[in-house]
């Protein structure tokens, strides 16, 4: 018996077979971890873009509405990141939380998840449990110059479309401000078939005084094509004065002073008819470094301080008005559309981020021109409502609000 048993062990017979059977097992269990895990790897990747993406937009919404509670903070995230994966299966998550530390002024998302395998579920290994963590810091605010370009005609006194601007535009100040150790400049342009400078600014080397002393009320016209779609040679050919012609209330002037921006915004009125251009050519001046008004910033200092020029364009309805030069009471539509569009084109031009609004709007012809005039499409917004309004509004002020990630 032995001497059998000997023989047994030393007999190469099967043995190979033997062995294939077992190397194939071996291979098999690598190709199904293989699988599995590049299998996991890319659900975990659209998990983390997922969870980026999500404490962004809820860090974003928080700083534009500082009265959002942790828990409002953690149900937006949530229910962006389920949009998001949305067409992605075999995953669990638990613990789904947002946290804030005031110390360091960040935010961190952070989940337990589970990736049900394939082929290793027969070996029993049926899970891959990765944890998702994503930080989000808020950088240092930015600095920041807004000139808010609003309509004023007549027909924002319908339906309570002025009320509503007020307090929207108001909020968007609210907002900005709100962010400790910003450096914010706001301008105002209210506009309508003209705008007006001012009646302080009688005298001023940029306009042409030709209204007799002491009669100049600040409504101002438009210098002839092609001048006015520049902000240039102002000592060349100067702002014409008008006299007798229906003005909103005067712009203000880039300013820090909250209170001032608000009683402006305030002060706002609705008559006459619609020229966009006046509002855009003066929202470009208000906005600039030189003359007729220099509180803006220079190319080299906004580079410095790492910071951003935007105008706000408002209206809720289209070009009514055309010029006629210097005045603008013409109606030839196609032509203050195109002095429009060229003005869009040139501030853009500067590098200035246009953000654009169409309020009430239902002719497709301006939210065409207002969203190609937005520096992408996704700077055009069309509200009908006031709380839409209010929420156009806001998206922009989150825009212009400095977050980054940190992991």
């Amino acid at each position: 018996m032995r001497a059998i048993l000997k023989n047994f062990i030393r007999c190469p017979n099967g043995n190979i077979a033997m062995l294939f059977g077992l190397l194939m097992f071996i291979m098999l269990g690598a190709a199904g971890m293989a699988l599995d895990y590049q299998r996991a790897v890319t659900i975990q990747t659209n998990m983390q873009e997922a969870a980026d993406a999500a404490l962004i937009a809820a860090v974003t919404l928080k700083a534009t509405r500082p009265n959002m509670t942790d828990a409002d903070v953690r149900a937006r995230a949530k229910a962006f990141f389920d949009s998001n994966m949305r067409n992605m299966s075999s995953y669990s998550y638990s613990g789904f939380d947002v946290s804030f530390d005031p110390v360091t002024t960040q935010y961190t998302l952070a989940f337990d998840s589970k990736i049900n395998t394939a082929l290793l579920h027969a070996v029993d290994f049926g899970t891959i449990e990765p944890r998702i963590v994503s930080k989000a810091k808020l950088g240092k605010p930015p600095y920041l110059e807004v000139v808010m370009v609003l309509d004023n005609t007549g027909s924002m006194n319908d339906d309570g479309k002025l009320g509503d601007l007020k307090d929207a535009a108001k909020n968007l100040v609210a907002s900005l401000h709100a962010n400790a150790g910003a450096e914010i400049k706001i301008g105002l342009v209210p506009f309508a078939q003209y705008v007006s400078v001012g009646d302080d600014e009688e005298g001023a080397s940029w306009l042409d005084g030709a209204s007799p002393v002491g009669t100049f009320d600040g409504c101002v016209g438009s210098r002839g094509y092609p001048a006015n779609t520049t902000d240039t040679d102002y000592s060349v050919n100067p702002v014409p004065e008008t006299a007798g012609e229906p003005c909103p209330a005067a712009l203000l002037t880039l300013t820090e002073n909250k209170s001032v921006i608000d009683a402006a915004i305030d002060d706002m009125t609705g008559d006459g008819w619609t020229y966009i251009p006046a509002g855009l050519v003066w929202g470009w001046r208000v906005i600039s470094a030189a003359a007729p008004f220099t509180e803006g910033a220079t190319e080299t200092e906004l580079k410095d301080k790492n910071g951003t020029k935007a105008i706000i364009l408002m209206t809720d309805g289209e070009n009514t008005k055309s010029p006629d030069y210097p005045t603008h009471d013409n109606a030839d539509i196609a032509d203050a559309n195109k002095i429009t569009d060229e003005l869009c084109d040139a501030i853009k031009d500067e590098d200035i981020v246009v953000y654009t609004i169409a309020f009430a709007v239902t002719d497709t012809a301006i939210k065409s021109l207002l969203e190609d005039c937005g520096s992408t499409p996704g700077h055009f917004f069309e509200p009908d409502t006031a709380g839409e309004l209010n929420g156009a509004f806001e998206s922009i002020a989150g825009a212009l609000r400095n977050i980054s990630l940190t992991q």
